[in-house]
């Protein structure tokens, strides 16, 4: 129903793109998270991220990357500056310092097609 999905945490669009372009090759570690629960009926044993640590007050958020506290990729950098919501392929657009990694070093585990 949708030419465009936009992936929000804590307020803030983390990945925004064309459907089956983030179908197919979601960027964000949020994004990975939550696909990840989408049930596939050929999956006997469905690998399903769940997410550790608690979800940051929106009142209050964390600085950096809001995500950072949850991410198995964070570092120093995600944890002192928010990551701006910049262009990673033709409107592809995400708000990740390591977007382009992500893919490549798979955090969760997903199978991701190339995007």
């Amino acid at each position: 129903m949708s030419d465009r999905v936009a992936v929000m945490y804590l307020g803030q669009i983390v990945e925004i793109a064309e459907r089956d372009a983030l179908y197919a090759g979601p960027m964000h570690p949020y994004t990975q998270a939550l696909f990840s629960a989408v049930p596939e009926p050929s999956v006997s044993v469905p690998r399903r991220v769940v997410i550790s640590g608690e979800v940051p007050s929106p009142i209050d958020p964390p600085s950096g990357c809001r995500f950072h506290t949850r991410c198995p990729l964070a570092t120093d950098l995600c944890r002192e500056e928010a990551p701006a919501l910049r262009s990673v392929g033709a409107d592809h657009r995400v708000a990740c310092h390591y977007a382009e990694e992500t893919v490549q070093k798979n955090p969760f585990g997903l199978q991701l097609a190339a995007g």
